[in-house]
């Protein structure tokens, strides 16, 4: 649920844990941590890891990061699109694959209704050492309808390099204190067919001070 403002100027920080369910109600817990600092203008530097806990995975956890860097090379008032590149690293590739690679992305992002909605589109291929690779997409949108308050919902498309592919959904809510953080709370759960997997998910948003 990173990223949810495309290259915004000044950098962000998003934490975000969920606890859930797999298959035969099996729990399990996953962490995320999104960081982006502007290092030039228009261009950022991403450090993105993840983990998930549960005992149907191997050694009981698996991980991956992302270091990139993102560079938006439109932008008006309204809009921005970037790109971003950089290394990438998964816990326990297939067979034959290296635990290191490379992602690649695509991000495009749309102000609405005054600056009180947003609507983004993601899209990544990533490449392990070895042949495995992967792609992801993420659809989302939000509404802010006083200061404090965001309503935002997500579409997660998931082939990854290791694992099964996924299609999940996200609603959640984000409460901005007086200061620059904010908090979120939300469901998530697929929507492929598949088990639901239901998760409840919470989050800390960080933006940089001015």
């Amino acid at each position: 649920a990173a990223g949810a403002w495309i290259a915004p100027e000044g950098g962000q920080h998003i934490t975000t844990t969920a606890i859930g369910a797999r298959e035969d109600e099996t729990p399990y817990y996953e962490g995320v941590t999104y960081y982006e600092a502007t290092v030039a203008t228009d261009t950022s530097v991403v450090f993105a890891p993840w983990f998930e806990t549960n005992h149907l995975v191997s050694d009981g956890w698996r991980g991956e990061a992302v270091f990139a860097f993102k560079h938006a090379f439109y932008r008006t008032e309204e809009s921005v699109m970037a790109l971003q590149a950089g290394a990438l690293w998964v816990s326990n590739p297939d067979e034959g694959c290296s635990e290191g690679g490379a992602e690649l992305r695509f991000l495009a992002g749309r102000s609405l209704a005054g600056g009180r909605a947003f609507a983004n589109v993601e899209t990544s291929v990533r490449s392990l050492s070895g042949g495995c690779e992967g792609a992801r997409a993420e659809v989302s949108a939000g509404y802010r309808p006083t200061e404090h308050w965001l309503a935002m919902g997500q579409v997660f498309m998931d082939s990854p390099v290791e694992g099964d592919d996924s299609l999940k959904a996200q609603v959640s809510l984000v409460r901005f204190g007086r200061s620059v953080m904010g908090l979120q709370l939300g469901v998530r759960a697929r929507i492929d067919g598949g088990e639901p997997e239901p998760a409840l998910v919470l989050g800390l948003w960080a933006a940089p001070r001015d």
